[in-house]
């Protein structure tokens, strides 16, 4: 299907996923149809008519201040050091981070007065490798959502959202597809005896779909994850899923250019909050840790083969009663999941969707 609303083409690609689900310990709940079907709910969770900048509105209610971070998504694009953190040996423009902290604290805040600044000596500041250079090939931008069956069901969510015109403005040549698979997280990407499902799937079938050739693919959006967590030691114990997940990226960048030679930019996104999980495996701190992984993967990993890695939306945010949210303004309350704990429901698919629209925002490719 190869739709067009409001000038942008906008292409939501079913994904048919049955059987278990073995990236979130139960049943796919929805990717077809790209996810649970919205119900008309056009504006009920984070959708802000336009304003590409301000984090989620009305996302953190629950805890009595949803709004009292930053507003520029984690801080990404704010003049530091391209592949820098603060604190780190080669940025001094910030001065040190604050104090040290065991207990998961949004990566996006550390640069604020009186937070933690490094998480087990990890710096709580999303790295920013700059922007990318991002053109159109014959009228169209593509951009690939990849992933598993969260990713698959968020990024139907984006789309639809763009569709009604909910989000904002976004550039007419953009045309953005669901190649997200539920089920397959990024060991399932890496691993060449699944590339007829995935990988050729997405260039075979539903890029012509969608009317989008793969020389017009020029962004992915990765919502990246484990698969196998399960024994995974937590940071720094040698063997971590924080180790692994860090190979696994490794892994993944080195196959991109393989199935999309002609992209230009791959935009990463970890896990959202796991505390809701009724499967360990999928828990905390594993989901938060993984966002460290990425974290340091890309301080490590500004461009591979040419190609531009940087941060997407930073999802992460704990469960609104404890009184914090992201950099968005985000938090999560046990009824934005669904039964597993896992899955999005509604209320956290209109919060990712806005956060994916207001990072997405902040690089001209994007806009109109």
């Amino acid at each position: 299907m190869n739709t067009k609303a409001f000038g942008l083409a906008i292409v939501a690609l079913a994904c048919a996923c049955g059987g278990p689900e073995p990236d979130g310990g139960g049943p796919n709940n929805g990717t077809t149809n790209n996810g649970q079907p919205n119900n008309g709910t056009a504006n009920n969770g984070g959708v802000n008519n336009g304003s590409s900048n301000n984090g989620a509105a009305n996302n953190g209610t629950a805890n009595n201040g949803a709004n009292n971070g930053p507003t520029n998504n984690g801080g990404t694009n704010n003049g530091d050091t391209t592949g820098t953190t603060r604190g780190s040996n080669n940025d001094t423009t910030n001065g040190p981070l604050g104090p040290d902290t065991d207990a998961p604290f949004p990566i996006d805040r550390g640069s604020e007065a009186d937070t933690p600044g490094t998480y087990l000596g990890l710096p709580l500041e999303l790295v920013d490798n700059g922007a990318p250079t991002v053109t159109s090939v014959d009228g169209v931008l593509g951009v690939v959502c990849i992933g598993m069956s969260n990713s698959s069901q968020e990024c139907g969510d984006f789309i639809d959202k763009l569709q009604r015109g909910t989000l904002g403005p976004v550039n007419s040549e953009v045309a953005v597809v669901n190649c997200a698979v539920g089920g397959n997280a990024i060991e399932r990407w890496n691993d060449p005896a699944n590339d007829p499902n995935l990988w050729d799937a997405c260039i075979d079938t539903r890029l012509p779909a969608a009317g989008v050739r793969t020389d017009q693919v020029r962004v992915l959006y990765h919502k990246a994850a484990n698969q196998f967590t399960q024994g995974a030691g937590t940071y720094p114990a040698p063997g971590s899923d924080y180790e692994a997940f860090r190979d696994n990226l490794g892994v993944f960048a080195g196959r991109v250019r393989q199935f999309f030679p002609s992209v230009q930019a791959v935009y990463t996104t970890s896990r959202s909050y796991g505390g809701f999980s009724t499967n360990p495996a999928r828990g905390e701190p594993l989901s938060y840790e993984e966002g460290h992984a990425l974290n340091t993967w890309l301080a490590e990993n500004a461009a591979v083969e040419g190609v531009w890695y940087g941060w997407g939306p930073y999802i992460w945010a704990p469960d609104c009663a404890s009184g914090v949210t992201n950099a968005s303004g985000v938090c999560y309350d046990r009824s934005d999941y669904q039964n597993d704990g896992v899955h999005p429901a509604q209320g956290a698919r209109d919060k990712i969707s806005q956060m994916i629209y207001a990072r997405s925002s902040e690089f001209g490719w994007f806009n109109p």
